[in-house]
């Protein structure tokens, strides 16, 4: 059976749903979504894209979702949703962010051993990509939005578990 994908931006592929997989999929969330526990609470982001980030996990522990409002390096104000989750197909955390704008993209996150944070528009190793280091105390995620041709600092400080 032949299934629908979509065509990020970064030419990359990602399947739409895991329909096929409906008598297989796990009771228990998949343990790669630990690596983002730290991440639950309250977050003040400044830099390029300032704003406000609550996350928290729902639906049986099986997805981060992530409630943001933030203003665009244009100056766009935005409010969104992102949804995290393990995907069998890339074998990466995936998730798909929309806002009121009409956004409804696809990132790809990984979090190294030594705190080091990737978020990539599409898929892994995209050009558009989020590179930044937890600090040690956990309270503190510094780096940079960057993509061929421009890019913008960014430092996200927790406020509230």
């Amino acid at each position: 059976m032949k299934r629908v994908v979509d065509q990020p931006l970064d030419g990359g592929r990602m399947a739409d749903s895991n329909n096929y997989r409906a008598a297989e999929l796990p009771l228990t969330p998949h343990p790669a979504l630990k690596r983002l526990a730290h991440l639950i609470g309250t977050w003040k982001n400044e830099g390029g894209a300032p704003g406000t980030s609550a996350y928290r996990m729902g639906l049986g522990g099986h997805y981060l979702i992530q409630e943001f409002e933030t203003t665009t390096p244009s100056g766009r104000k935005l409010t969104g949703i992102e949804y995290v989750a393990w995907d069998d197909d890339t074998q990466t955390l995936r998730s798909h962010l929309m806002a009121d704008d009409g956004s409804n993209f696809t990132y790809t996150h990984q979090v190294d051993d030594d705190g080091t944070h990737w978020t990539w528009f599409g898929d892994k190793g995209a050009k558009n990509f989020f590179k930044g280091r937890l600090s040690e105390d956990g309270k503190t995620i510094a780096g940079r939005w960057q993509w061929p041709g421009g890019g913008f600092d960014a430092i996200s400080t927790k406020v509230s578990d």
